[in-house]
């Protein structure tokens, strides 16, 4: 098509704060790009590391900005000021497109001329190859992959702008949003409600390189996105039904506060202290455990998680004997073994290092059946049902999981997938909380 057509010129705009890890091999994937007419712009968002000295190894353009970091959505602005490309194609610093995705991006403008805005998704085989990177940048391209072309968001991750229709609606709104946000969702609404067409092209995959801890997941999901994302659906009195808002992720959320009412409720018939305990150390122990097929994998547990692995796994057998239940030891003895085991001494070992990935859960597991077996039925059915439920709604995220991990990889992530929905409905009670506080304050 690009051979028939003019093609347009692309400036590639890359904000970078302290990117040493990454950018290298951003930029490597960038400049091996086979569309002829682009530009290369890294913002630099006053870095202290190395990230200027990397850039200047490359054929790209540097801006360099001063005063402290501004966050993303400033640099950005910045590089499409500077720019000279009709389109302005942003590309993170931990992400690494492939050969023909800028060919990609203009192929898009040219065969879709009705469009001011478009984006594209992570691929799936994210570089991180522990559970948490895995089920997050897996998750993230099940969804957007499951979303039409028609789009009333944007993502600055791997997403494209007319340089006139992004300088008219003014850009990213820095201001609201100094530190990596929502400031490309809040920008794709503006741009869909100035009645500008935004498409979701699923077949631009870019792979991403960042590793997700469990406790750097939480806080941005939650104070990066949740809260700022659910006060901005307040403000704009509109829930759209897009990407994590479709009518199964509501349902979905809905029945987990049911859950944690059945739970609440079982409280009071039944000493569940263990439950979160028990919970706490399948995500601990899970989420920082190695899945990858890298011989040996790239990291393994931090010296924070092991430490609070040991503590769990010392309150639960600690707690189990006070509550006389000592059969509790036996799975969580094997959650200490396979721990230890695993993150020192096999970790050059694939085929082990799976093996005890199934022990672990199989062990969590065990103490947890172990704890309910002690619940009566008209209780413990309901709370096996609504999980149930909840699975059936996501049939086919579950799908796309055992395809593409397997089976014990689904099933662990059904515990992930419980937690990213409470701290969601977390975050939108807190965040409606403050909309209705604030809005009390200015009557």
């Amino acid at each position: 098509m690009l051979e028939n057509l003019q093609s347009p010129m692309i400036s590639v705009i890359i904000p970078v704060y302290n990117g040493t890890k990454t950018l290298t091999r951003c930029l490597e994937a960038v400049t091996s790009s086979d569309y002829p007419n682009y530009e290369c712009i890294v913002v630099d968002d006053s870095s202290t590391d190395d990230s200027r000295e990397i850039a200047q190894q490359f054929s790209v353009r540097i801006l360099e900005l001063s005063g402290g970091p501004a966050g993303p959505a400033h640099a950005r602005n910045m590089g499409s000021q500077a720019a000279s490309g009709e389109i302005v194609f942003f590309v993170d610093a931990d992400v690494v497109i492939r050969d023909d995705t800028v060919t990609r991006v203009a192929e898009t403008f040219l065969s879709h001329p009705g469009i001011d805005a478009m984006f594209g998704s992570y691929d799936d085989s994210p570089e991180a190859g522990d559970f948490s990177s895995q089920f997050k940048n897996l998750y993230h391209h099940f969804t957007h992959q499951q979303q039409g072309e028609e789009a009333v968001t944007f993502w600055s991750g791997c997403g494209a702008v007319r340089r006139d229709v992004f300088l008219e609606a003014g850009g990213f709104d820095a201001d609201r949003y100094p530190r990596p946000s929502i400031e490309d969702i809040e920008l794709g609404y503006r741009l869909s409600a100035a009645g500008h067409r935004i498409m979701l092209n699923g077949a631009i995959q870019v792979k991403h390189l960042k590793r997700w801890t469990l406790r750097g997941m939480l806080m941005a999901d939650i104070f990066d996105r949740a809260i700022p994302w659910t006060r901005l659906i307040m403000q704009q009195r509109e829930l759209p039904q897009t990407l994590n808002l479709s009518l199964p992720q509501r349902a979905s959320a809905l029945l987990l506060c049911v859950l944690l009412l059945h739970l609440s409720l079982t409280a009071f018939f039944h000493n569940i202290v263990l439950l979160p305990l028990i919970a706490g150390l399948f995500f601990v122990v899970v989420g920082y455990w190695n899945i990858s097929d890298r011989v040996p994998p790239l990291r393994g547990m931090t010296k924070r998680a092991n430490k609070i692995t040991i503590f769990l796994i010392v309150a639960i057998g600690a707690l189990a004997l006070y509550f006389d239940r000592p059969f509790m030891l036996v799975p969580i003895g094997l959650v200490l073994i396979g721990t230890l085991i695993g993150h020192r001494w096999v970790r050059s070992n694939r085929a082990l290092r799976h093996m005890l990935f199934v022990a672990l859960i199989l062990g969590v597991l065990g103490a947890f059946v172990i704890l309910v077996m002690t619940f009566s039925i008209w209780l413990l059915t309901p709370l096996i049902g609504l999980i149930a439920t909840i699975v059936l709604l996501n049939v086919k995220l579950y799908a796309f999981f055992i395809r593409k991990r397997g089976v014990i990889f689904a099933l662990a992530a059904i515990p992930f997938h419980l937690l990213y929905y409470f701290y969601s409905v977390l975050a939108f009670a807190v965040a409606t909380g403050m909309h209705t506080w604030n809005t009390s304050l200015r009557r």
